[in-house]
């Protein structure tokens, strides 16, 4: 997960904990014993340190109190000085100690309390003694009313299973950058090349967290792989009326209002903002950040299979990006896979960029009049750049448009 997705995940995370009434303090408890020690091999000092970091809740909303404390209580166990005494004196008389520190270091947090639920994120880390540390991050969701932890039939049907193991998997791909055809192993270092569901699944606003933990799909050196799904993408296995029912979008784009759409993937971090200004006029905008790859020039472009004339294009600017073109139907356009101008079927618009410097944003900001008394109305969006001289594309896969090249699609219900 890169830097401005954590900032997002923050900011949404801090807002939906005021939303809910609830007012965190976060305290620390520490209980850390050093004594000399010496061996026939090694003299020195041997310290044991352990240390928890947990909330404090204050919330008028006793019930919900009440349920928080007791879950995190729950993960806390009892704060007793004197553990790190013992487990240093232990061992010194057992002679397995030290001149390097064994530390023991658990998190506290909530992620999320939402109308139905609330998660907490719980993450430990520790040393003591071998090649490396160990880390573990779980992630517990409740019932808000009874303090009851869910599980993931209480969110999806049983049946279900599958089909949100396949549709996970298809959003972890596209966000990895790799196909559907890609070898797991050989790209992410993944065992036996087969995506398995996380076990660690937690309840947010911005969509459902995954975590994978080191060795459950990845040597230690993998680290921790961590996966944010939007609701919508889980439409069809979410269960109705459930406890996450209410993060789906309603579907309709009445006039006035809003809807927003995000693509990231390790190439590009796009989302766009789509205005319903009237019946028959929308207004997009799209910010396009770059991710891990060095871009040198490409094209991020925005079509519209039910529109032909320039026409339809009642404004235009743009940010960061050289040169906006529109081109309307039958237009000569240069197609990067057969390396040749082919005609465009439909409208089309090019944001031309030629460098793009590390965290810089580009925008692209238009109002389109779309056909009367439309019912659907279609934004096919893609980005083709260079790096090294080597042509990448984002989406990596999707539904194919005009020349040939894959698109992410948002439909638009009127």
């Amino acid at each position: 997960m890169n830097y401005l997705n954590k900032l997002l995940l923050i900011i949404l995370s801090n807002q939906l904990l005021m939303a809910s009434g609830v007012t965190i303090i976060e305290k620390k408890f520490q209980d850390k014993f050093c004594k000399a020690f010496q061996t026939e091999e090694v003299q020195g000092t041997f310290c044991m340190n352990s240390e928890i970091k947990y909330p404090q809740i204050k919330s008028k909303d006793k019930i919900l109190k009440n349920n928080l404390d007791k879950a995190i209580n729950e993960y806390l166990g009892r704060l007793e000085k004197g553990e790190s005494k013992k487990y240093v004196l232990e061992a010194i008389k057992n002679e397995f100690a030290s001149t390097t520190e064994h530390e023991e270091h658990k998190i506290i947090k909530i992620l999320s309390i939402t109308p139905k639920t609330f998660t907490l994120e719980v993450k430990s880390y520790g040393y003591t003694g071998g090649a490396h540390g160990h880390s573990q991050i779980e992630l517990i969701n409740y019932d808000r009313t009874t303090g009851k932890r869910l599980n993931i039939y209480n969110l999806f049907k049983k049946e279900n299973k599958k089909r949100l193991t396949k549709i996970i998997e298809k959003e972890y791909r596209r966000q990895e950058h790799i196909s559907t055809t890609d070898n797991l192993d050989d790209k992410l270092g993944w065992f036996k090349n087969k995506f398995v569901l996380a076990e660690n699944i937690g309840i947010a606003k911005d969509g459902l967290h995954l975590e994978y933990n080191p060795y459950e799909i990845k040597p230690y050196s993998g680290g921790t792989t961590s996966l944010v799904i939007p609701y919508k993408l889980l439409k069809e296995v979410i269960t109705p009326k459930g406890d996450i029912s209410l993060f789906l979008e309603k579907e309709k784009l009445t006039i006035k209002n809003s809807k927003e759409y995000s693509f990231s993937d390790k190439l590009l971090n796009l989302k766009v903002k789509v205005k319903r200004i009237s019946k028959d006029k929308i207004e997009i905008n799209l910010i396009a950040q770059k991710s891990e790859y060095s871009i040198s020039k490409g094209r991020v472009s925005l079509s519209f299979p039910q529109l032909k004339d320039e026409k339809a294009v009642l404004a235009q600017s743009s940010k960061g990006f050289e040169k906006l073109v529109i081109y309307p139907i039958n237009s000569y356009i240069y197609n990067f896979k057969s390396k040749k101008n082919r005609k465009s079927n439909y409208l089309l618009i090019e944001g031309e960029m030629k460098k793009w410097k590390e965290n810089e944003e580009k925008s692209i900001k238009i109002k389109i009049k779309m056909p009367k008394d439309s019912q659907f109305f279609n934004i096919n969006l893609r980005a083709i750049v260079i790096e090294n001289k080597k042509i990448l594309r984002t989406p990596v896969e999707g539904k194919k448009g005009q020349q040939d090249v894959e698109n992410y699609i948002i439909k638009l219900q009127l």
